[in-house]
């Protein structure tokens, strides 16, 4: 085995054994079960079996099925209608949608979820060069409903409602909606 797989495979492996411990961690968590719900410990213990499956994975493509040489990746680069490179970079576009994930982040607490997560998707659709505006205000409301049904009925995690008035009308599209 060369030295660049063995590279590779140890970074997966740091990250498994960080993933296997934060695991095991999981089985500490005090609460008292409630027949017929989950408990607060099965979505960090789902996301962390993920991780190692996806770890573990990576390590078996990179033992057997991969060749690596000594040539550098191929950066990707923008395409035209016909598929052909461009050779245009599109890093400003990047250093925008980090801001952006940046400020919804700190805008969530404010605004609340509804309205933070819908203006951050519709924002995402548009920098991403997409220009038609009624697929991207119905794609990000249903991303935005979907997403609250997912996290209030099925996660059950409290989402940030957000400071007046915000709050006062994410708690009426919620209860519009029959979500809470």
């Amino acid at each position: 085995m060369g030295s660049k797989k063995l590279k590779k495979i140890s970074l997966y492996t740091v990250i498994m054994l960080g993933a296997f411990f934060l695991y095991v961690l999981t089985n500490q968590f005090g609460y008292t079960a409630r027949p017929g719900l989950i408990g607060p410990d099965f979505w960090p213990k789902a996301i962390l079996v993920l991780a190692i499956v996806t770890c573990v994975y990576e390590m078996v493509k990179i033992l057997f099925f991969s060749e690596i040489s000594g040539k550098p990746a191929k950066r990707a680069s923008a395409r035209d209608e016909k598929g052909l490179d461009t050779g245009k970079s599109y890093n400003g576009l990047l250093l925008t949608g980090m801001a952006m994930t940046v400020a919804y982040v700190f805008l969530v607490g404010i605004i609340g979820f509804v309205f933070c997560t819908l203006m951050y998707l519709a924002a995402f659709m548009y920098l991403g060069r997409y220009r038609k505006l009624g697929v991207i205000a119905l794609s990000s409301m249903i991303g935005t409903l979907v997403l609250a049904l997912i996290f209030l009925k099925i996660v059950y995690v409290s989402l940030p409602m957000g400071r007046e008035p915000f709050s006062t009308a994410t708690f009426f599209i919620l209860k519009f909606l029959g979500i809470k």
